[in-house]
């Protein structure tokens, strides 16, 4: 009675069997799709591995009031999203195989977070030591220090003396920058680095008065400047940081 009740049900729903090659084409699919899911995750992982590792997390006070605040607007969070979403598709994707289903969710979230945080490691090592996208983050970092009106600027020393520096931007603008006021831990970065980052104050136009001045931690190589290069766009936030180093510096407050 069972059996004729399949038959009948079969016959109802008009169902057709599927052939073997629509099985393995289906099979093979899935492991492909898995493959690619794995592989953008790590690869997800691995740009977001070397992205936080050109961050200037020990100058973050010069860039927002508070190091949260400066992590949630220099963190690329959409790395983070493109990588937990690789890994649910892969997670997916897994329990579609033959033998999938016999895994428990924790058992598959481990084991595909494990691969494909294991193989972002390694690629973002093969990234770093062949030197991909290590000029575009460092390009960001010089445009990130490129914001005058906020306080910051940063490019190569072209010419110093005792009164003030000539500096170009990665705009390929010239500044005059007036040091008369700089410490004497200043004065000596100054004289040890061709590529500084300046902390002061916009006065107008390509003139600047610099009230501290940095080490700008780049390769000299990959510094290129353009006139095509344009910094991302910026809040002009006025930094009670650099105010006070400012007020310190120059009128001694």
């Amino acid at each position: 009675m069972h059996s004729e009740q399949i038959l009948q049900k079969i016959k109802n729903e008009n169902l057709r069997p599927i052939s073997r090659s629509v099985f393995l084409f289906r099979k093979v699919s899935i492991w492909f799709l898995l493959a690619i899911s794995t592989i953008f995750g790590a690869y997800a992982f691995a740009f977001f591995f070397l992205k936080t590792l050109y961050i200037d997390y020990d100058n973050w006070h010069y860039f927002a009031s508070s190091y949260n605040r400066f992590l949630i607007e220099n963190i690329p969070l959409i790395w983070v999203v493109l990588f937990i979403l690789s890994l649910l598709l892969i997670f997916y994707l897994f329990k579609k195989t033959n033998k999938g289903y016999k895994y428990s969710i924790v058992f598959i979230g481990a084991g595909s977070l494990i691969i494909s945080f294991s193989l972002g490691v390694v690629l973002s090592k093969i990234l770093a030591q062949k030197g991909y996208f290590i000029e575009e983050f460092e390009n960001e970092r010089v445009m990130n220090w490129t914001d005058p009106e906020s306080g910051r600027l940063s490019g190569e020393v072209l010419f110093s003396d005792d009164q003030y520096i000539l500096l170009r931007d990665i705009k390929d603008d010239v500044w005059n920058v007036n040091t008369i006021y700089l410490l004497d831990n200043s004065k000596e970065v100054l004289q040890n680095n061709q590529l500084v980052s300046v902390i002061g104050r916009y006065d107008y136009e390509n003139n600047f008065t610099a009230c501290q001045i940095i080490p700008l931690n780049i390769d000299k190589m990959r510094f290129k400047p353009n006139p095509k290069n344009r910094p991302g766009a910026h809040l002009n936030q006025d930094n009670s940081f650099v105010n006070d180093i400012c007020d310190l510096v120059i009128n001694g407050k």
